[in-house]
C-alpha cells in the first residue's frame, strides 16, 4: 500500500536534525504534500514509475552549482549544463525527497553575449567556456539532472550576485 504524500513528508522530516529548517519544512508543508490541478497526471504518474522519481535524494545540491541535465522531456535529448538558482531550502528538500523540482538556467558554449547573458570561463569539470543563458529560466524535474557527473563547477558568490543583477533587469521595464 502507497504511503500518502503527507506520510511521506513526516517520514523524511524525521530524519532532520535542523530544528530551524525543520520549522521551515512545517511551516510550509503545503509546498511539500499538495500539487496543482494542472500537474496532478504527471505527479501520478511519477508515483507509479520509479524511474521518474528524484535521483538526487541524498544528494546535497546548492544554489550556484553547476551540473549536467537531460532537457529533453521524452528523456534521451539535449544533454547540458544548467546552473541551480533555486534556494538552498528548497535543495535540501530535494535531498530528503519530500520536493522534485528544480529551478535552473541553462548554459550554452555559443557565446553570443548581450546583457542577459554570463559568461564563466571553462574550468574544473565545466568542459567548455558557456554563457549562462539568464533570460530562459527554467523549472526541471529533479530526476533530469545527471548525478554520476556530479557538480561541474560552483560559482563564486560574485557571479551568483552578477546573475541576481541579470535577473532583476530580466523583471524590469527600465533600459
Amino acid at each position: 500500500m502507497k504511503k500518502s504524500r503527507q506520510e511521506q513528508f513526516f517520514q523524511a522530516i524525521e530524519k532532520v536534525q535542523d530544528k530551524e529548517y525543520k520549522n521551515w519544512l512545517l511551516k510550509n508543508k503545503s509546498i511539500f504534500i499538495t500539487r496543482p490541478k494542472t500537474q496532478k497526471k504527471a505527479y501520478l504518474e511519477a508515483l507509479n514509475d520509479e524511474s521518474l522519481k528524484s535521483n538526487l535524494e541524498g544528494v546535497a545540491i546548492f544554489k550556484g552549482e553547476i551540473w549536467f541535465a537531460n532537457l529533453n522531456p521524452n528523456g534521451a535529448g539535449k544533454i547540458r549544463p544548467v546552473l541551480i538558482w533555486q534556494n538552498n531550502l528548497l535543495n535540501r528538500a530535494v535531498t530528503l525527497g519530500i520536493y522534485h523540482s528544480l529551478i535552473v538556467l541553462p548554459l550554452s558554449s555559443r557565446l553570443y553575449g548581450g546583457i542577459y547573458r554570463y559568461k564563466i570561463e571553462k574550468r574544473d569539470n565545466l568542459p567548455k567556456t558557456s554563457e549562462v543563458v539568464c533570460q530562459a529560466i527554467g523549472l526541471i524535474s529533479a530526476n533530469r539532472i545527471i548525478k554520476e557527473k556530479g557538480v561541474l563547477t560552483k560559482l563564486t558568490k560574485e557571479e551568483i550576485s552578477h546573475i541576481n543583477n541579470i535577473l532583476m533587469h530580466i523583471f524590469d521595464d527600465e533600459l
